[in-house]
């Protein structure tokens, strides 16, 4: 989707296709053990920090938080599934490398409260037809 944003000076395309040469990288986040509710407050607000500011750098793709329900689908059975360790949220960013998103990564600050983040590079696709 792109989106037009016009002045009366110039004209800027926001949104998709990507515009930026730097490949993306796929942040995905496991929380750690069960945090006390002052702490759990203190990591929640510096991590929206830290993304705020990847955005507020034209880093950050997306951002997704996810919620605590889950469901296991398989060829045998659908369950649901409670993991303490399960995937809590996905950012998309750009970055150099898998070097450097991994730099990015380890300035995380909900490392210091036990979140693990795995680092991935994201194919490229060919963007739908429509």
């Amino acid at each position: 989707m792109m989106i037009r944003l016009t002045n009366h000076h110039s004209t800027k395309m926001v949104g998709w296709p990507k515009v930026s040469s730097m490949p993306d990288f796929a942040l995905v986040f496991r929380s750690g053990d069960a945090l006390a509710p002052a702490d759990l407050a203190r990591r929640n607000d510096a991590a929206r920090a830290w993304a705020l500011a990847l955005r507020d750098a034209g880093r950050l793709r997306a951002a997704h938080p996810l919620e605590d329900a889950c469901v296991r689908v398989a060829a045998a059975a659908s369950r649901p599934v409670h993991d303490p360790r399960a995937i809590a949220s996905v950012l998309v960013i750009e970055a150099a490398d898998l070097d450097a998103a991994v730099a990015l990564a380890e300035g995380h600050p909900g490392l210091a409260f036990g979140t693990e983040i795995d680092v991935r590079p994201v194919k490229p696709v060919a963007p739908l037809l429509r």
